[in-house]
């Protein structure tokens, strides 16, 4: 392979809602590969961060749905995929027929990607799977995959998620064993699907972040302002505030703690939680100190959670990947020297006994415990230096993007030794 290889990024997310993907980007670009990523518009508020990405040394081509394409186009992906949805139930899961029940926008979307010629497709999220397998295998090109969550397992095995389990069981049988290297976010993600498909153990990327957003510039005035003067701050976030997140263990060891600590959550509040949310807060005598930030560019995460005392990262076992995930805020709130309490989960409890001195775990729904780790990381003067060591020392990007470098280096030389023999 004499020229520099070209490598295509493929989402049906936005680079600002995937902060993985663009670490994957921008380290493909620093080490001399030419690089596109195809993305999605569909989320308006997302639509102002993603221009913090068109000074990159990568290019994008989007393809709109939902709300961000013309109306006629969201009326029509809206039908098509209801009806493709109810024809699954009636012929079964068909090649071409569960892809369109899975997804709005995957006819579109491979269409598009297919029209980028690269030597490696890396399809992010299992939506874009399908595109980057078809553009692969028109360009005769390898093809990778970043299960950055384990997607039959995200909903709970109930009888109304039955035909969505079945459909994303469906297609990661039919593209993933097709894959030339699958990575995961976790080893308990990568071993599900080993064990379920019976493919090599995937790789394991976790989802880490650049020692250097630690120094992205946010305004003074907007850092004041992520904590009123005078007191310590529980802090969460997500693009979405609502149940089955453990919120509402934290919520009830509020009363339990010094009258200067508030619960500070970060996010778009689903439809009706606030209301029930802050009722319970004003029944237990805290309404006050619950506080709602906006949410704000990737770019100025870190920078920003550095301001609050301790992280929360309160995953419930509601589901499968819930259990084996490792959430990206543990490693959000390392890199910005800020300790954190976590569910024991399956997925969070190896870090949390990797970071001893900045880590306090617990199991689900038991608020004493709860109550104890915070209060022993609030008299702690030792845990946030601990948290900056650790994310130093092993919890950075520039640990992890070195084995996703060499993941794509061997995957290329052996698509090139293939095509010469």
């Amino acid at each position: 392979m004499d020229s520099v290889p070209q490598i295509c990024l493929v989402t049906p997310g936005q680079p600002s809602t995937n902060p993985r993907l663009v670490k994957e980007a921008d380290a493909l670009a620093e080490a001399g590969y030419e690089v596109q990523v195809v993305a999605c518009k569909y989320q308006e508020w997302a639509d102002a961060a993603d221009a913090a990405f068109e000074d990159r040394d990568w290019s994008i081509q989007w393809l709109r749905y939902g709300p961000m394409a013309p109306r006629w186009r969201d009326l029509w992906q809206r039908v098509r995929r209801r009806a493709a949805e109810e024809l699954t139930r009636g012929v079964g899961l068909q090649p071409g027929l569960t892809e369109r029940a899975f997804h709005y926008a995957i006819p579109e979307l491979t269409r598009l990607v297919k029209q980028v010629p690269a030597d490696l497709y890396i399809a992010h999220n299992l939506a874009a799977l399908p595109a980057a397998y078809r553009a692969a295998e028109a360009h005769g090109a390898a093809l990778g995959f970043d299960a950055e969550d384990f997607h039959r397992g995200e909903l709970p095995d109930t009888p109304e998620n039955a035909l969505d389990r079945r459909i994303t069981a469906a297609l990661e049988e039919r593209y993933i064993p097709r894959c030339d290297y699958v990575t995961a976010a976790s080893d308990g993600i990568g071993s599900a699907y080993a064990e379920v498909l019976g493919i090599e153990s995937p790789t394991t990327i976790l989802n880490v972040f650049p020692w250097a957003e630690r120094e992205n510039h946010v305004p003074a005035s907007a850092l004041n302002a992520e904590v009123p003067d005078g007191h310590r701050s529980l802090y969460w976030f997500s693009q979405t505030i609502g149940s089955d997140r453990g919120l509402e263990d934290a919520l009830h060891v509020l009363p339990s703690l010094p009258d200067d600590v508030v619960l500070s959550l970060r996010g778009q509040w689903a439809s009706g939680y606030e209301e029930t949310f802050r009722a319970e807060a004003r029944r237990l005598g805290v309404g006050a100190r619950v506080r709602h930030l906006e949410l704000v560019p990737p770019n100025e995460l870190i920078p920003r959670t550095a301001q609050h005392d301790i992280g929360l990262a309160l995953e419930h076992p509601v589901s499968t990947n819930r259990k084996i995930c490792v959430t990206n805020k543990l490693f959000t709130y390392l890199l910005a020297g800020v300790p954190f309490v976590a569910t024991r989960t399956p997925g969070q409890q190896p870090i949390i006994e990797d970071v001893p001195r900045a880590a306090q775990g617990y199991e689900p729904g038991q608020i004493d415990a709860l109550t104890d780790g915070i209060r022993t990381l609030l008299r702690s003067d030792r845990a946030q230096m601990a948290a900056f060591q650790a994310a130093q020392n092993r919890y950075c990007w520039e640990v992890e993007k070195e084995t996703f470098l060499r993941v794509v280096r061997e995957t290329l030389d052996l698509e090139c030794t293939s095509s010469v023999a």
